[in-house]
């Protein structure tokens, strides 16, 4: 499916192309023979027509995900050798939420009648106490939560196809009543429909079951817990939350990063989550207190041999 979407794309693309083969006739037509020269001719259009960064960068997106498919590997290629001669989106970080505001959402939730409650409940709930992506939980399924270890499988990382590494995260305390409610309720709507289970974990009450909730269904989930707590939000802001929140409470920036499913952490810091000013100064006082290391009179860099440095 996410093939067919980029297929799409790059059909509109081929025939701007077109036009410029016409223009530059050594340009080769065929994806599974392009080399740096044809590379370099899109990157050019792509300025000439002075399109957004976030427009440049999702056009090679799109034609990079095709020619991996076609098993030409020269995007991947140039990038790793060059990588300022791609255009690059440079992305602020957007605010977390104060913990009373989520507190303001979850509660919220509860005021939404039927399934959608129960959904709303356990999906805002999990997403700021797990730093999933939406697809993440969206696209999990029923065997991927584990409630006697209390363990999640993310099955379908980000970039499962490619870069994406699947992960095993822990379903921390204040998570764990939320999950249990919707464990109950999930089973009561199952066995109303006359099913034993479903695939999907958040399951549909209408529809097939083993179909995960589209991404329209989930932001229209949360256009209603908007109106209900008056705060907005993005699903993406939880995820935030969830890095922030940790962070705050002096969480190894390396554990945040591998539980958000992050490669590097200079990707957590620069998009999600970084420490504040507030607890830095604090850590630095906190030296301050400490009591001073014994002074050492031996050069680390020099071994002592019969009590001599080399050294006259």
């Amino acid at each position: 499916m996410r093939l067919a979407l980029h297929m799409q794309v790059i059909i509109v693309f081929a025939a701007g192309y077109e036009a410029m083969c016409v223009r530059q006739p050594k340009l080769r037509r065929d994806p599974r023979k392009w080399t740096e020269n044809e590379i370099k001719a899109i990157l050019q259009d792509l300025k000439e027509k002075q399109l957004s960064l976030a427009t440049q960068c999702k056009e090679l997106q799109h034609i990079g995900v095709v020619l991996t498919h076609c098993g030409n590997g020269i995007m991947r290629k140039m990038r790793l050798a060059s990588p300022h001669a791609f255009p690059h989106e440079d992305r602020v970080r957007g605010p977390s939420l104060m913990e009373n505001d989520l507190d303001r959402i979850l509660r919220a939730c509860e005021r939404i009648p039927e399934w959608w409650g129960e959904v709303a409940r356990f999906i805002f709930a999990a997403y700021a106490y797990t730093g999933l992506r939406m697809s993440e939980l969206r696209r999990a399924e029923f065997r991927d939560v584990n409630t006697r270890e209390w363990l999640f499988f993310v099955r379908h990382p980000k970039g499962e196809s490619s870069y994406g590494r699947q992960r095993t995260i822990p379903i921390p305390p204040p998570l764990k009543p939320y999950v249990l409610s919707f464990l109950q309720e999930r089973a009561k709507m199952l066995v109303e429909r006359g099913l034993v289970e479903a695939k999907c974990f958040v399951c549909k009450k209408s529809g097939n079951p083993n179909e995960p909730y589209s991404t329209n269904g989930f932001e229209t989930l949360k256009l209603r817990v908007e109106k209900e707590s008056g705060i907005t939000f993005q699903i993406r802001t939880l995820r935030r939350t969830y890095g922030q929140v940790l962070l705050n409470r002096e969480v190894p920036l390396d554990s945040v990063s591998l539980t958000m499913g992050h490669r590097y952490t200079s990707t957590t810091e620069k998009y999600y989550c970084r420490k504040d000013d507030g607890m830095a100064r604090l850590e630095v006082l906190r030296g301050f207190e400490m009591p001073s290391p014994a002074p050492s009179f031996n050069t680390p860099q020099i071994e002592k041999e019969n009590d001599y440095t080399g050294y006259a």
